[in-house]
């Protein structure tokens, strides 16, 4: 609406010209087509132009062949006739070219500019437009410039270009004061408001909306004081103030009501200069006009219930996003209620699953001792009874035989128990430390020839505690053991590298992989004793796994000596 309201602002200003005393019949003509047009009289305004046109024809008068033909275009613009309109445009601009007049030859460049906006080629309505400014300047045709540079600024707002188009809009107006241009000035009022509201400054988009409809309303302009009315509507509708709104669309409705009421319509207006020119009785023209107002009454009727269906369609469908807001907002509380409690509950459970951990380790700690310390002892005291008796036999004796094999049993039976000890102690981890522990571990799986194992480190010598080593130790052991048992994997490697104050743990595998989501759901023993372990650690850990493409699994802990 704005935009047709700018191009109907240009038409008014790029008419208004100046004469031959010759032609003044000709000039009676335009002016009559001028105020009719402006009076939203297309049919009638029509009629005149292409009366004039024939005439100018017929005298040969090519001036005014160029400026009806001018003139047709701009009604036809009206009437969205747009090819057709460019095609009368172009004729004027071919005639103008002929007799070297270029201020006609430059209306017809901004018609034909025009239509080109209205059908979406910006860019060549660009160029038109362009085309035409200079000689605007030349000719210091304020009124033309000024609408030329609305036009521009309309523009503008449809590429997004709104700093482009603030900047030729407060031009157009600067011209227009100069050419006391009114309806401009409050046109492109509008187009700021437009303008701001698209950049959500609503209330300076308030202030322009408001100085249009004063201007309109200074110099009585019905149907600008609607535009202006009408988009204070929309903008209070954008902003969520429905009472205002409200308000506003009242007032609307009230000019739409004052304008039908003075017949400013183009059928009433178009019936009433008809019966003019035909001298129709007066008698015929009241009936007519009682028979229009009930249609227009019942038009009006007709827009209040419509205004009234949607202000309800409104406030039914912002009650409805409400609902739709807060049954949102509740499901996000209860689902984040609920990661809370899973949380709690996953903090609960490996705090824990740590003291049942740290339980276990007391207790193999405390069984190694006694099977090495009392059992241990024990079977030393009896191999040392044996050693002695066996000193006195002779070994060749058949009957001996079972002795020395009681002997030789007895000698299994304490390496055997040193082995459990030191298994349950990590006995190699208690005297040489992780790396070592790590590489006993790795030479006891490789030796089975189910799975090859690789140890990397660098820099982690006296970097971890006993308890750090001894739970990482827990670590390998345990993710080696969910290797043998569920990766099928055929070479797993170890890394360990000191970065600053942490230390990585990678292990990887070229297994069959897993899910992550499924092992999560599922909360397998492992996993979980692994997060503990972590934990413990007040470490990190990320899992990287897809099927049929191996695992690795990645652990951090901060490297505390405390």
């Amino acid at each position: 609406m704005i935009k047709k309201a700018l191009i109907i602002l240009w038409f008014f200003a790029i008419h208004f010209t100046s004469l031959n005393g010759q032609s003044i019949s000709f000039e009676e003509m335009m002016h009559k087509a001028d105020v009719l047009r402006a009076e939203s009289k297309y049919d009638s305004a029509l009629s005149i132009l292409r009366n004039l046109n024939q005439l100018a024809n017929d005298a040969n008068d090519i001036h005014y062949v160029i400026r009806s033909n001018t003139g047709i275009g701009s009604v036809l613009f009206m009437l969205k006739q747009w090819p057709l309109a460019r095609s009368y445009y172009s004729e004027s601009l071919r005639l103008a070219s002929v007799i070297g007049d270029k201020s006609e030859g430059n209306r017809a460049l901004h018609g034909i500019g025009s239509t080109f906006q209205q059908e979406g080629a910006l860019d060549s309505a660009l160029y038109y437009y362009r085309s035409t400014l200079q000689q605007y300047q030349e000719d210091k045709n304020f009124k033309s410039l000024a609408a030329m540079l609305t036009n521009l600024a309309s523009i503008n707002f449809q590429k997004g270009e709104l700093d482009l188009a603030i900047e030729n809009t407060l031009k157009s107006s600067e011209y227009a004061e100069l050419a006391d241009y009114p309806q401009l000035i409050g046109s492109n009022q509008r187009l700021l408001g437009l303008i701001y509201r698209t950049k959500k400054s609503y209330d300076s988009a308030q202030e322009f909306y408001f100085e249009a409809y004063r201007i309109a309303k200074s110099h009585s302009f019905l149907n600008d004081k609607g535009e202006a009315l009408k988009s204070l509507v929309e903008l209070k509708k954008e902003m969520g103030d429905l009472e205002m709104a409200n308000k506003y669309l009242g007032n609307y409705i009230e000019v739409v009501r004052e304008i039908y009421v003075k017949g400013e319509n183009d059928e009433i207006l178009d019936l009433r200069e008809k019966y003019n020119t035909a001298s129709l009785e007066l008698e015929n023209e009241r009936q007519k006009n009682i028979a229009e107002q009930q249609r227009k009454s019942k038009f009006i009727i007709l827009v209040v219930a419509i205004a009234l269906i949607m202000i309800i369609s409104v406030w039914l469908y912002i009650i409805d996003q409400r609902r739709k807001n807060m049954k949102l907002l509740a499901e996000k509380n209860e689902e984040i209620n609920k990661q809370q409690i899973d949380e709690l509950l996953q903090e609960q459970e490996i705090a824990s699953l740590q003291g049942v951990l740290q339980g276990q380790e007391s207790e193999r700690k405390r069984v190694a001792m006694d099977i090495h310390d009392r059992l241990g002892g024990m079977l030393s005291m009896v191999k040392l009874h044996f050693s002695a008796f066996e000193e006195r036999i002779d070994a060749s004796d058949v009957k001996n035989q079972k002795f020395l094999k009681a002997s030789e049993l007895l000698d299994q039976a304490t390496k055997e128990v040193r082995e459990i000890s030191h298994d349950l102690l990590s006995g190699v981890l208690t005297k040489f430390g992780l790396i070592p522990a790590l590489e006993e571990l790795k030479d006891k799986i490789s030796s089975t020839g189910k799975l090859k194992v690789g140890i990397y480190s660098n820099d982690i010598k006296g970097a971890l505690n006993a308890e750090q080593e001894l739970q990482l130790y827990r670590i390998v052991q345990e993710l080696l053991s969910n290797i043998l048992k569920h990766a099928k994997a055929k070479e797993t490697n170890i890394q360990l590298n000191r970065s600053g104050d942490s230390l990585n743990l990678i292990v990887e595998d070229d297994g069959v992989g897993f899910i992550l989501s499924n092992s999560n759901e599922k909360g397998g023993i492992g996993l979980i004793n692994l997060k503990a372990r972590v934990a413990k650690l007040n470490g990190s850990f990320h899992i990287d796994s897809g099927k049929g493409g191996g695992t690795t699994i990645s652990i951090d802990i901060p490297l505390n000596n405390d």
